[in-house]
């Protein structure tokens, strides 16, 4: 006699065909999944209460069934889903998670992640096809701008470097199938910080949306207009003839730029300086080319300004003075000139001094400290980086040893050091990592590795493997730079790093610009949804300061709360009693 106390074995295991039964009633009235099955002309025969509510809608399930997405859709989505399902019913092979623009007659266009089958009877005969898809639109487009922001100038909403950088590799490219030629219009407005002193930051971003309007008006399809940052702008033309041409351009655009800016019934008067490097080499070096373009750019400002130049043999003066640097350079490894400031990191939340930054510096004996921005990129090209990434990773663990030996600092107190794009391929990093931690006895977390999202274009491959590695060393990982790049959450999710930097082109606008708040905003809701400490960038004035810890910034850095400092005045900063711009406006609060 079964026990009372337990259900029978028809409860617990249905009839199959009850079974199947019930679980297709409860997919059907979903009303959260889109179901829809389809015969062997992709007709519909069955619609799930999702389908009806987000893609017929008004319709019932009898006004579905026998119609297909030609009834529904526009004809360019409906072709392109006919065509996908008779391909699944000619070969059987099913379509996984594909990502289909739903484009409608009536009412927004949508995406959608979807997936098909085959459909088949009991025989295994092909008699349609199924599906379901879910929407992903807000996905989507929230990819699509951060995709657009690595690619744009936040201010003008022109292409940016990273973007000049690849349309300029691919112009040359064209030179292959062409015999036309490629040339650079390298712009650098003359006195510009005169307006920004003057008139404020929000004129001097007008002039720069002018500029830019300007010098696209004097383009052509196929040509292409970018902010390299600060006043600087360059000019892609595709198609020149000659260099007469490209003289023909360039006097149009000094000719543009210096008509005049009306600013409050006022008119600034601005001008422009401009170099002009013309190649039909298909093979030409994009960065050689803006060297020389740069070179051509400086000729033009030492001529007087408010004209052009163009690159030719007679300029090599500045390549000569690369050549003298590159030997200094090599020969400062080996005397070891370069040593290093840090630069505080704080807490945005209660002003405590949470970490540094380490930067390298040069200590030229003729030209006294050269910062990275001069020799890093030379570093780069010469071979030389390597050494001076070792350099600066020992002696940063070095010093982190030294300030951590005593109990002045406290326990989660972090030092963070750049790895560059080449350091990530190097299979011993791992190694020498390993190496500086021990070697000095520090603990692994209070290390800090930060990676840029530009090292990461493309396929993550082995830099996700090294950063794995790292990680298991107990090294703390930051993405430094956050939306210059083409990172996706996706890459985010499978670095698992420990903290977001938020480049410092979004914190410079964010007083001014409501969508540069929000990005900031949605990257730090996001981020400590994903576990992750947010620092900000490049923190200025105490408006930008005041606007990111409202927003929920965790840490931040720049000038306007210390600038780079070296060892010992980070010891006594870290006392309390050092001297920063951001702990005299500290005091100076307290008393008031």
């Amino acid at each position: 006699m079964a026990d009372q106390g337990q259900p029978t074995r028809s409860a617990v295991h249905p009839d199959r065909q009850v079974l199947e039964r019930m679980c297709m009633r409860n997919l059907l009235t979903n009303a959260e999944e889109r179901v829809f099955f389809k015969d062997l002309e992709s007709r519909f025969l069955l619609v799930s209460a999702g389908f009806l509510l987000d893609q017929a809608q008004g319709c019932s399930i009898d006004d579905v069934i026998g119609k297909s997405d030609f009834d529904f859709f526009s004809e360019e989505h409906a072709f392109a889903a006919l065509e996908d399902e008779q391909r699944i019913i000619r070969t059987g092979e099913p379509i996984v998670a594909k990502i289909e623009h739903e484009t409608f007659r009536d009412r927004p266009d949508a995406w959608v992640s979807t997936t098909k089958l085959p459909l088949r009877d009991d025989e295994g005969r092909i008699v349609g096809t199924f599906g379901i898809s879910r929407d992903v639109t807000g996905q989507v487009l929230a990819e699509q701008a951060l995709a657009h922001q690595a690619l744009h100038d936040a201010v003008t909403g022109l292409a940016n470097r990273l973007a000049l950088i690849d349309r300029l590799s691919q112009a040359l490219l064209s030179l292959d199938r062409t015999h036309g030629r490629v040339g650079l219009f390298y712009v650098d407005l003359d006195n510009f910080k005169v307006v920004n002193d003057s008139f404020g930051h929000d004129a001097g971003d007008r002039v720069l949306v002018e500029v830019g309007q300007r010098l696209s008006r004097i383009s052509e399809r196929g040509d292409t207009v970018a902010r390299f940052g600060g006043d600087e702008f360059v000019l892609l033309r595709r198609a020149l003839r000659d260099d007469d041409d490209a003289r023909l351009i360039a006097s149009r655009a000094v000719r543009s730029i210096g008509k005049g800016f009306v600013h409050e019934g006022k008119v600034l008067t601005i001008t422009g300086s401009i170099g002009v490097v013309v190649t039909a080499d298909p093979l030409a070096d994009p960065a050689t080319l803006l060297q020389q373009a740069d070179t051509a750019l400086y000729q033009a400002k030492g001529a007087g300004r408010d004209c052009f130049r163009l690159f030719d043999a007679d300029l090599h003066a500045r390549a000569r003075a690369n050549h003298d640097l590159d030997a200094a350079l090599r020969k400062a490894i080996e005397n070891k000139e370069f040593f290093l400031l840090y630069q505080p990191v704080f807490s945005l939340q209660d002003q405590s001094l949470r970490g540094v930054e380490a930067l390298v510096r040069w200590r030229h004996p003729e030209r006294g400290v050269i910062g990275p921005a001069e020799f890093i990129p030379l570093a780069e090209v010469r071979g030389l980086i390597g050494a001076i990434d070792t350099f600066v990773l020992d002696e940063a663990c070095r010093q982190l040893a030294e300030w951590t030996r005593g109990e002045e600092f406290a326990e989660g107190f972090v030092v963070s050091v750049n790895l560059s794009g080449q350091q990530l391929s190097d299979t011993r990093l791992v190694e020498r990592v390993t190496s500086s931690i021990k070697n000095h006895g520090i603990v692994p977390s209070q290390l800090c590795l930060e990676i840029t999202e530009t090292a990461l274009i493309g396929e993550l491959g082995e830099a996700a493997t090294t950063l794995a590695a790292l990680s298991g060393l107990g090294v703390l990982l930051a993405l430094d730079d956050f939306g210059t790049g083409y990172s996706t959450l996706a890459h985010i999710q499978r670095l698992n790093v420990d903290i977001l930097k938020i480049d410092r082109s979004f914190v410079e606008q964010i007083t001014g610009n409501d969508r540069d708040r929000k990005i900031i905003g949605a990257i730090t809701a996001m981020a400590h949804a994903l576990g992750m400490l947010v620092v900000a960038e490049g923190i200025e004035t105490d408006r930008q300061l005041e606007a990111l810890t409202a927003l929920g910034c965790d840490e931040g850095q720049g000038f306007v709360l210390a600038r780079p400092l070296p060892p010992d005045q980070i010891a006594a900063f870290n006392r309390g009693t050092g001297d920063t711009a951001y702990h005299r406006a500290l005091a100076g609060a307290t008393r008031a």
